[in-house]
């Protein structure tokens, strides 16, 4: 198994992380590869990404990754993820939702409900996510991803791995 046979589910904080880590010359050259990515179906996000990136852009102005975003969502969101998958997984790491943000819909069971879609029809999946802090009342994604065995990368080591620099 390659790093190529693998599909990839972005969370909000990754694709957020491309502001960060990636030179201003290369940004296009990454977010090609990554729609390029989605494109050929190994690269998957929930439309609930998509909503937390609009929820911190300003929409007269929007930034790179939120015009990337929705560019690619109707192919990335394309999996359907049944409103079951997301129930087991609250109902396994409930912790993954943060309890200061009331009536917000958060992504994060729905990265890990479509990573379990996926891995139910036999892709081999990778959660492609920055969050890692923990708190006493929150749960990050990472560590949810690893108790649902589900393996778990950084934005740059998955840049890396695919080559994309």
């Amino acid at each position: 198994m390659t790093v190529v046979d693998v599909v990839a589910v972005f969370d909000t904080s990754s694709i957020i992380e491309i502001r960060r880590s990636i030179q201003n010359s290369r940004k296009a050259v990454v977010f090609e590869a990554l729609a390029q990515l989605v494109r050929d179906g190994r690269l998957h996000f929930p439309k609930e990404v998509l909503k937390e990136l609009e929820r911190r852009a300003d929409p007269e102005n929007p930034d790179q990754q939120v015009i990337w975003a929705k560019r690619t969502v109707s192919l990335a969101a394309g999996c359907p993820v049944p409103f079951e998958t997301v129930r087991d997984v609250l109902r396994r790491v409930p912790r993954v939702l943060d309890p200061d943000k009331q009536g917000v819909d958060e992504a994060d069971p729905y990265i890990l409900a479509l990573a379990i879609e996926l891995q139910k029809v036999g892709k081999q999946v990778i959660v492609v996510t920055e969050e890692n802090r923990e708190t006493p009342t929150k749960m990050s994604l990472r560590t949810a991803a690893g108790i649902l065995l589900l393996p778990s990368i950084p934005l740059v080591a998955y840049l890396e791995s695919m080559g994309i620099k």
